[in-house]
């Protein structure tokens, strides 16, 4: 299997999955708890962005070099930023298009990356947020963090009355 063709393709789908499952929800209703302790629409938009900012990008990017910061980053026990919570704000001053378009940047660096990885980099061990890991964990960490949230919105979609 041409792991960088199927990364590529599952990546690339399921980003158009997030971003269509977004735009079934109603503008009024991006901002909102579509259910009590869920976050908005537009909180798990910004999240990604965030995820794929500082830790997706820079993760895949070890592997061609370049090194792994972590500064800024302070994970709490649920597994989110507090750096990325205190920059929400609320959704203040975070406008569905541009995180969109900041979202659809980071993929294309992603994707565009992907294509380039040989079959054995596959396999070789960086050592990442998470300790020492495969690049096919990386990637698929990313594929199912946006399948994840893809699920959360198309629950907001479905149920949502």
């Amino acid at each position: 299997m041409d792991l960088s063709h199927w990364f590529h393709q599952q990546l690339q789908t399921s980003t158009e999955g997030f971003l269509w499952a977004v735009e079934q929800i109603p503008p009024e209703r991006l901002y909102l708890e579509p259910r009590p302790g869920k976050w908005p629409v537009a909180r798990l938009l910004f999240h990604l962005v965030c995820y794929d900012r500082t830790i997706g990008l820079p993760a895949l990017r070890q592997w061609i070099g370049e090194p792994f910061s972590m500064d800024g980053l302070t994970r709490s026990a649920e597994g989110d930023t507090a750096l990325e919570e205190a920059n929400w704000k609320h959704g203040e001053g975070h406008e569905m298009q541009a995180m969109i378009v900041e979202f659809k940047k980071l993929r294309d660096e992603q994707l565009s990356l992907i294509q380039h990885f040989p079959e054995q980099a596959w396999r070789e061990e960086r050592d990442v947020l998470w300790g020492p890991r495969a690049l096919i964990w990386v990637v698929t960490k990313t594929y199912q963090h946006t399948l994840e949230h893809t699920d959360e919105i198309l629950r907001a979609y479905l149920w949502w009355r």
